[in-house]
Parts: structure tokens; C-alpha cells; sequence
């Protein structure tokens, strides 16, 4: 059966890397999506259509979605695009390394360099971004992003919508809750606390009530 052509959720500059690591991994991309025209600044990104939900020319049956968007906006976009039936796949950059003991789910990103380990599961719509190195055992909740060049070490548990920075280090047998951020280049040493914002080394709680970014 002929695999159907992707359709970018977002079209700003991550919706391009989005694009590069689908291309390499050849698929057919077929353009872009954009919640309303408001966020829709150009008509056509890398030659390829930008397109808002009332001007879309496909049905679920045509195509698959991938959401190339970062921020915790990327969840209330993703739900509106399966709410009318669109379904999701996993795009991983050839240039990544995934275990064949891991478990991937629909939606996920996976960047160019990347390494997911044995039985390490990445939850629906979770963004590996380039780099990012997940070892063993390791629990990413839906929608969680892991920044370039992070490590996260074995038996960690990630939260839903949880944000691991740039470079961030996160120690073995942790938890990061809900919704909890990493600052760029943290230590982590002991479990973050859901909607907590933690940065520095050893990381150190920052603020309270925060979300994802």
C-alpha cells in the first residue's frame, strides 16, 4: 500500500526540521498547518503550501500529521487535528538511533542524532530534538519535549508536557512531573516536582506553577 503524504502541523522554523528529517526519511510531504490565518505570516514555506483548517484539501483517509511545534501550544493544536479524525506517525531523522526494545508512539519526533535506549517508552507527541540521549527504562509522558544535547539517564520518568532543557542532565531513578521545566544545562539530582521550574547545578527550584514552555 502506497504510504500516504505527511502534513506538517506548524510552519515555523521547527516545522522545518520537521520537514528535513521526513524528507530524509522518504516521505512525501504535502505542506503545512497552521491553526488560523492569524498564524499563517506567508502562503507557502519551503515551496510547499501553508494551510488553515477552513482551506484544507485533505481528509483523514488522504493524509498523515506529525506536529512540527515545541511549545505546549503543539497539545491544544494536535487535539483539534484528531478531533476531526486526522491521524499521526512517528517521524524519526534517519541520522537518530532508537532500540528496537523501545516503544514509540504516534506523533512522536525523533531528531538527527538522537538516541533512545532498550525499553524506554516515548509517549504520544513527545519532540526528541537533536542530540537528545535517553537512556534505558526511561518513561517520556505525552507531549514532553527533551531539548538538544540533553541527557536523561536510566529508570527516569517524565511527566506529560514536562520541558527538559538544552543541554540539561538529568540523574537515574528520578521523576520530573507534570508539566515540570528543566532550565538549559541543568544537574538534576533529586525528583522535580510537577509544574515546578528548576535550573542551575545541582538544579534548584526557581518557580511554581508553571506548565511546559
Amino acid at each position: 500500500m502506497t504510504e500516504r503524504p505527511l502534513l506538517i502541523l506548524g510552519a515555523g522554523t521547527f516545522a522545518v526540521e520537521a520537514l528535513e528529517a521526513a524528507e530524509l526519511s522518504g516521505r512525501t510531504i504535502c505542506g503545512f498547518l497552521v491553526s488560523s490565518a492569524n498564524d499563517r505570516t506567508a502562503p507557502t514555506l519551503e515551496r510547499l503550501p501553508v494551510y488553515v483548517p477552513d482551506d484544507l484539501p485533505f481528509t483523514p483517509a488522504d493524509v498523515v500529521c506529525v506536529a512540527g511545534i515545541v511549545s505546549t501550544k503543539r497539545q491544544a493544536i494536535v487535539d483539534a487535528v484528531e478531533a476531526r479524525g486526522f491521524t499521526f506517525v512517528v517521524v524519526r531523522h534517519p541520522a537518530a538511533i532508537v532500540s528496537p526494545r523501545a516503544q514509540v508512539e504516534p506523533g512522536a519526533f525523533i531528531g538527527a542524532g538522537a538516541i533512545v535506549s532498550a525499553h524506554t517508552r516515548v509517549g504520544r507527541h513527545v519532540i526528541l530534538n537533536r542530540g537528545a540521549n535517553v537512556a534505558h527504562d526511561v518513561e517520556l509522558g505525552a507531549f514532553a519535549t527533551v531539548g538538544p544535547n540533553a541527557v536523561i539517564a536510566g529508570a527516569v520518568t517524565v511527566g506529560a508536557r514536562a520541558w527538559i532543557g538544552v543541554g540539561a542532565v538529568v540523574r537515574d531513578h528520578l521523576a520530573i512531573g507534570e508539566g515540570a521545566v528543566v532550565g538549559a544545562g541543568a544537574l538534576v539530582v533529586k525528583p522535580v516536582a510537577a509544574h515546578t521550574l528548576v535550573a542551575g547545578s545541582p538544579a534548584a527550584v526557581v518557580r511554581e506553577g508553571v506548565d511546559g514552555l
